[in-house]
């Protein structure tokens, strides 16, 4: 897994900058379909501003960066196996990228580079998951552990763009 635990970070701010990028522009062009057909989406990023999104993704970035590097040189196989569930949660988040666009039926700010991240990352959770050679209840806990805190720092990098986007 060493090999592959520093991709996690290049992966994320690859796809994220796309985001930071087109996301202030589309919500503003956007802004009053969301009002429209998706009000609790809308209701979401009420408080948008790229600054804070911005600030976020960093947060983000942050914590990507340090699971990577602890996993790397580390090599503690709880880290790698955490580092490894983070990765399949990332992973996970292209697919939801996917999929909205695909629901509400045009391009999103992410679109473009999360079908671009979503097959190298399947082939690196596949080739990381050939390395491991005892899938036991630790190695799934750990899994769900990593997974749990990308979604729980994604709920908690979203509360940051309303905080900061607030004070600006």
């Amino acid at each position: 897994m060493d090999k592959y635990a520093l991709l996690f970070p290049i992966i994320f701010i690859f796809h994220d900058m796309e985001e930071i990028i087109g996301f202030g522009f589309w919500l503003d062009k956007n802004r009053n379909m969301l009002k429209n057909k998706y009000p609790s989406i809308a209701k979401t990023y009420k408080n948008f501003s790229t600054e804070g999104f911005a600030l976020a993704v960093f947060e983000e970035f942050i914590v990507c960066t340090i699971v990577s590097v602890l996993a790397l040189y580390t090599k503690i196989t709880v880290i790698e196996y955490i580092w490894l569930g983070g990765f399949i949660g990332c992973a996970i988040h292209f697919i939801i990228h996917i999929l909205q666009s695909l629901f509400i039926k045009q391009y999103i700010p992410a679109l473009a580079t999360s079908i671009i991240s979503l097959p190298i990352s399947i082939l690196i959770i596949y080739k990381c998951f050939a390395k491991v050679s005892n899938v036991d209840f630790i190695f799934t806990m750990c899994i769900l552990l990593g997974i749990a805190i990308v979604v729980i720092n994604l709920k908690f990098a979203q509360s940051l763009i309303g905080c900061f986007s607030k004070n600006i």
